[in-house]
């Protein structure tokens, strides 16, 4: 397993069957294939692309507690959404624009405001991160309150849940961004021995010609664009983007070319089983981002002590 990151798709084959079989109501085909399929469809989606993009931008940044959740964009991106609903855009073709429209402005703000003499500096970034999502966020409580949306709603936004119920026009419009997405995460993919080099240093980094500005002009825009099509569909998820690429670098060392596509892998997995807990140990389903902050926070806590 360690010099070949496919075989993980074994124990994700294994969790997608899990998933499929346990649930109130048993194991009946309409509700597997109504219910169950789509939640998994999406817990792979999700996973996967968080995961991804969280890898990226660990390398990016040489940060090794950065993620689309900590750095803002998903608080962004839940604000979009939010603020699409206030506007009466309940479309799924209209949502993903307005999560990447403020997805990307939630990087920018992170980004200008970690800014210390011209260079990013790796506290400075967190610390600007967490006060753009809690703004983030609460603009997105605000913004659908007055929206009069459910309560359950809003959580389920702010926190995650991967409850969608396909119309064929939703169906049309996930299967859409899904297709966009694998083709802009195999567009990363192609930036993953860069990666590498970067991760070394920046210095590094340009005395082999590497553009490094328009490396991260380029990556922040798709992760923000990424991040936006998650969030449109299942809420903003915490944690998940974090965990996950460190978990892949202690099986694969730190080669991009193998941690990333292990970070997909490895995502899935691990939303699909959160999943599993979300809905089947409380009495009513709980929102994603409870089950990963169980094991995202005290992981965070762990890295940030050792930095």
């Amino acid at each position: 397993m360690r010099n070949n990151p496919s075989l993980l798709l074994f124990p994700l084959i294994a969790i997608i069957f899990l998933s499929l079989s346990l649930g109130p109501g048993g194991v009946r085909g309409e509700i597997i294939f109504k219910i169950r399929l789509p939640r998994v469809l999406l817990g792979i989606f999700a996973g996967g692309v968080l995961s991804f993009v969280g890898g990226v931008l660990q390398g990016l940044l040489e940060n090794p507690l950065c993620d689309p959740y900590i750095l803002g964009i998903a608080s962004g991106a839940t604000f979009g959404v939010s603020l699409s609903l206030l506007f009466g855009h309940v479309s799924y073709f209209f949502i993903p624009p307005f999560a990447f429209a403020f997805s990307l402005l939630s990087l920018f703000f992170v980004y200008t405001l970690a800014q210390v003499s011209g260079r990013i500096q790796k506290l400075s970034l967190i610390l600007s991160g967490v006060l753009i999502s809690f703004l983030f966020s609460s603009l997105s409580i605000l913004a659908m309150t007055f929206s009069k949306q459910p309560l359950a709603q809003i959580i389920y936004l702010i926190m995650g849940n991967l409850s969608v119920l396909f119309s064929p026009l939703t169906l049309m419009s996930f299967l859409i961004v899904f297709i966009i997405s694998l083709i802009l995460l195999y567009f990363l993919f192609s930036y993953a021995q860069e990666l590498n080099i970067l991760s070394t240093g920046e210095e590094a980094a340009i005395s082999v010609g590497i553009d490094t500005e328009r490396l991260v002009r380029m990556v922040f825009i798709i992760s923000s664009l990424l991040t936006g099509f998650v969030v449109s569909f299942v809420g903003s998820i915490s944690f998940v983007g974090l965990v996950v690429p460190h978990i892949a670098r202690a099986l694969y060392g730190y080669d991009h070319r193998k941690i990333l596509p292990a970070s997909f892998l490895l995502g899935s997995s691990l939303l699909l089983i959160s999943d599993i807990f979300a809905r089947t140990t409380a009495p009513v389903e709980l929102p994603l981002s409870v089950v990963t902050a169980l094991f995202g926070v005290p992981f965070f806590f762990y890295r940030l002590r050792r930095l």
